[in-house]
């Protein structure tokens, strides 16, 4: 495995976006890890001299805060619960279960008296609902799931997905039909890195009951990245310097439970998941990977700043540099 420089490290980007006056964002599939980096950065400042009373971590899934039933409740006791003067850190678990999140989140970072770290299972907070409440940029890290992970049991893959399916694919206010989103989520499974389209997959996953629109396909697909559960690898046109419109990928962002849940891929299984393996690796450490067209000798495209590299998956879902 050819070696690259280490560019996902969660402490290294709290610690160049710490005291910059805008709330902190961690996005990630659930049970990435989100929760276990809240409480060990919270530890940690403790460790180093901060008051513990200046460190609140609101954990979202603590029974006792189901009283505090709307937003003015909600900022009324984080703002109570912390000293009147000087600053103070509020790390708060899932946002998304907050009463009226982006008031709340937006209240407490306009006040400027506070470094506000959130977490949430879904990028529909980060991209539809704070990047349009805040007039000022958020900072955003995307937690991926370990690499080295121990395989799931079936137990275990099953309560997981229907977790995630529950807590973040069919949120509310989305119109899914659970049958349709896993139907779909399967037919990535058993095609997992092939080269397709809208029109392809709506084709696919249509019966004679039921014939699927793009547009449809399309709202589902939407779901299921939301929820971090996949990603879509767009292909990079090197003649055109960007990105194409047609020919895409989808990849799961945790292999390991895609295969502990769906079994094997009909065919191709092998190829597959080293695939899947192989770009995972490569988006723990570019910010950026692109796919590239079918009988090319390298598989990613792999972008940090304005430089390129050119990757080819091994067999054992390691990967190989060919730029030297």
């Amino acid at each position: 495995m050819s070696p690259v420089r280490k560019n996902n490290d969660i402490f290294r980007w709290f610690e160049s976006v710490r005291g910059i006056p805008v709330p902190k964002f961690i996005t990630g599939l659930r049970g990435s890890g989100k929760a276990e980096f809240l409480t060990t950065l919270r530890n940690r400042l403790i460790t180093d001299g901060l008051p513990p009373e200046r460190c609140l971590l609101i954990d979202t899934d603590d029974p006792s805060l189901r009283k505090y039933a709307t937003h003015e409740q909600m900022i009324d006791y984080i703002l109570n619960a912390l000293p009147r003067k000087g600053k103070s850190y509020i790390f708060i678990r899932e946002a998304t279960a907050l009463p009226n999140p982006e008031i709340v989140i937006g209240t407490l970072a306009a006040s400027g008296q506070h470094d506000l770290l959130a977490t949430s299972s879904s990028r529909r907070l980060l991209n539809q609902g704070l990047a349009g409440y805040f007039s000022t940029r958020l900072a955003h890290f995307e937690k991926l799931p370990d690499k080295d992970r121990p395989p799931y049991t079936s137990a275990e893959a099953h309560a997981r997905w229907n977790d995630i399916f529950l807590n973040d694919v069919l949120a509310p206010g989305r119109i899914v039909d659970v049958a349709i989103a896993k139907r779909v989520a399967g037919w990535l499974s058993d095609n997992l890195g092939t080269t397709t389209s809208l029109r392809n997959i709506a084709l696919a996953i249509s019966s004679s009951k039921q014939l699927m629109s793009p547009h449809t396909v399309n709202a589902y697909l939407a779901a299921l990245e939301e929820a971090h559960l996949v990603e879509k690898v767009v292909q990079w046109d090197e003649v055109e310097a960007t990105t194409k419109q047609r020919g895409y990928r989808y990849f799961y962002t945790d292999p390991e439970l895609r295969l502990a849940y769906f079994g094997p891929a009909p065919e191709d299984e092998a190829r597959r998941m080293a695939l899947n393996r192989a770009w995972l690796f490569l988006r723990h450490e570019f910010k950026k990977v692109f796919t590239v067209p079918d009988g090319e000798e390298f598989d990613f495209i792999a972008r940090r700043g304005h430089s390129f590299s050119h990757w080819r998956a091994q067999e054992d879902g390691s990967v190989e540099c060919l730029d030297g």
